[in-house]
């Protein structure tokens, strides 16, 4: 399962077998241009998330201990953790987003100390640390010969997963690893990404409901069916013009692909099926961070321009478990305290 801690024992013995779900969509309003990111974070137990500022000039590694990948960051990040372990959502200064949903059937492959390593923890950081456009990733992504590497915060569970990233321009990328082997789909129509099965798979059974989905749509939360859903609300939504009516429109889509917390039962068991806890959306044109909960009444932004991310910054956090939700309503500009950088998985 992806990225999970400890939890009741009970919930423990279903994990390796039940997945975390997600869903993620690229919203673009053509009436001015404006990209706006929408993903959930759907899970088994509370993420203790927190929002991480990282400046530019950090250096950092793989966090694996033979051959790890070497980097100084070239641009500075606001980033959603879990169990301030593993980088899950983010953006950075040059407007480049990046979000990482679980895959269960990812593999990528046996250790091979001769290519660098990367754990998975920091596997987005990395991306978001070092480029400023899909395209940019595209073009390194054979050249790096980089290995991702797994670790598990509950034992016998693995933490897998894919990545999607969007820049300013709308442009897409899924990255997987199946069979060892990286698969790739590039291109501004990839706007959607959920689980299990993989991406083009998926792609394939959206191709299936498209000819009714005026009249007919599947309605589970599996992942197969929030993508098709999520697919279709994004194909018929109409332009948004501004801010906030972009953001609007695509937390309206997300939300409707969320998951309510419902009592376990003969029904659900054993289903790709976990309550949605928080969401996060980006704008990409007034490069703004917004985060909602799905728990409490947490509903925050942050405009970028409010937060050093030069190499003159330094590094920020804002803890969202255990704290009082009414300090966490709207603009968190000055609500950050000076942190370290975790120690990824």
């Amino acid at each position: 399962m992806i990225f999970c801690s400890g939890y009741l024992v009970g919930s423990l013995l279903v994990l390796s077998s039940v997945v975390s779900a997600c869903s993620r969509v690229t919203y673009h309003a053509k009436v001015d241009e404006r990209i706006t990111i929408g993903r959930s974070m759907d899970f088994v137990a509370s993420t203790n998330a927190s929002i991480y500022i990282f400046p530019a000039g950090i250096e950092r590694n793989g966090s694996v201990e033979v051959n790890p990948l070497q980097w100084t960051s070239k641009y500075g990040s606001m980033v959603a953790t879990m169990y301030d372990k593993v980088t899950i959502d983010g953006i950075n200064a040059a407007g480049l987003t990046g979000s990482i949903l679980y895959l269960g059937s990812s593999d990528y492959g046996t250790r091979n100390t001769s290519r660098p390593g990367l754990a998975i923890g920091v596997w987005l950081q990395y991306y978001l640390d070092m480029y400023d456009t899909v395209a940019g990733v595209v073009a390194d992504l054979n050249s790096t010969n980089l290995q991702v590497v797994t670790a598990a915060l509950v034992p016998g569970v693995s933490s897998v997963g894919h990545i999607a990233l969007t820049d300013k321009s709308g442009d897409n990328l899924i990255i997987e690893y199946l069979n060892g082997q990286l698969v790739i789909h590039h291109g501004e129509q990839y706007q959607v990404m959920t689980n299990d099965p993989t991406f083009d798979e998926q792609l394939a059974i959206w191709e299936y409901w498209k000819p009714m989905s005026n009249y007919s749509l599947p309605g589970t939360g599996t992942p197969a069916d929030r993508f098709v859903r999520l697919s279709y609300y994004n194909t018929i939504t109409a332009d948004a013009p501004g801010l906030m009516s972009s953001v609007a429109t695509t937390a309206a889509m997300i939300r409707a692909v969320s998951v309510p917390f419902v009592p376990e039962s003969e029904i659900n068991t054993g289903l790709d099926l976990w309550p949605t806890l928080w969401r996060c959306y980006y704008d990409l044109k007034d490069m703004v961070f917004f985060y909602e909960s799905s728990v409490t009444p947490i509903a925050i932004f942050m405009y970028l321009e409010d937060y050093d991310l030069s190499k003159n910054g330094t590094v920020k956090r804002l803890a969202l478990a255990d704290t009082d939700w009414q300090g966490l309503y709207g603009d968190m500009k000055g609500n950050f305290t000076d942190a370290k950088i975790f120690q990824p998985i």
